[in-house]
């Protein structure tokens, strides 16, 4: 089997397991924190462990092969005198069915990169065009933008039209900043790097679907803190009734969610 092909399979394969006990036994539980922390272990545990078992033997018959292979040069004597005999060269064609998998697969990569590409860039021509205040260790940008509010790393994008000093200001506050301060970008741009490379495995898929699901329950029960549950679902409704555009890409999607 090709290299490349068994190497994919076998990730597939463990991420599946890892996802399936996920499934059936974290999902519905409410230690968001060690789900969040297990979903992306199980990502690295899946790359890592089908270069541990890949197996390696070496008969009698394999070394000699591997003797004569490693000679292409065959260097033998008759009269005294010394006779190289080495194979002809063999011309293939590149357009073999492999190459031009490997080259479709490449392809869909660069296309996945090249949105991740595009939304850091939207990103920073907003940072670009709006005043930008420095509060604590946030950078706090100031915006009319539809989707915000939304954070990113340590820079939070607010929207002019949501008094901040109000309940509901401060509810939608609390939310960002826990994201900025939980670090969760980091894990959506290691997801979509992920899920580029590995574009044909679904459960890698499903897992950045997960956690970012479990960002979001963890930053709305910290922004409910003493404050009414209620509320809170109230106002993420209002939200999202009074943006009338989105800007589709992995880092300014919200998502509303029954506890």
């Amino acid at each position: 089997m090709n290299p490349l092909l068994s190497y994919l399979l076998q990730v597939t394969g463990i991420s599946a397991i890892l996802y399936g006990y996920y499934h059936l036994a974290l999902r519905n539980k409410k230690f968001h924190r060690y789900n969040r922390f297990y979903l992306l272990i199980a990502t690295v545990i899946s790359i890592v462990v089908p270069f541990l078992n890949i197996p390696v033997y070496f008969t009698p018959q394999d070394n000699s092969s591997f003797y004569v292979l490693n000679r292409l040069g065959v260097i033998s004597s008759y009269d005294g005198a010394e006779i190289i005999v080495s194979s002809p060269p063999v011309h293939q064609s590149w357009f073999t069915l492999q190459n031009i998998l490997y080259s479709c697969y490449a392809l869909i990569i660069s296309l996945f990169i090249l949105r991740i590409i595009l939304s850091l860039i939207k990103i920073k021509r907003i940072v670009s065009s709006h005043p930008i205040e420095k509060v604590d260790k946030i950078n706090f940008v100031n915006t009319e933008e539809p989707g915000t509010p939304f954070s990113f790393f340590r820079w939070l994008f607010w929207n002019k039209k949501i008094e901040l000093q109000s309940e509901k200001g401060e509810q939608i506050f609390r939310h960002e900043l826990f994201h900025i301060e939980q670090k969760h970008s980091r894990d959506i741009i290691f997801l979509e790097i992920l899920t580029a490379i590995f574009w044909l495995n679904p459960f890698f898929h499903l897992i950045k679907k997960e956690v970012k699901a479990i960002h979001e329950f963890l930053a709305d029960e910290f922004a409910v803190t003493e404050n009414k549950q209620w509320n809170y679902a109230e106002l993420l409704l209002m939200q999202v009734l009074n943006t009338n555009t989105h800007l589709v890409n992995p880092f300014f999607h919200n998502q509303i969610k029954d506890e």
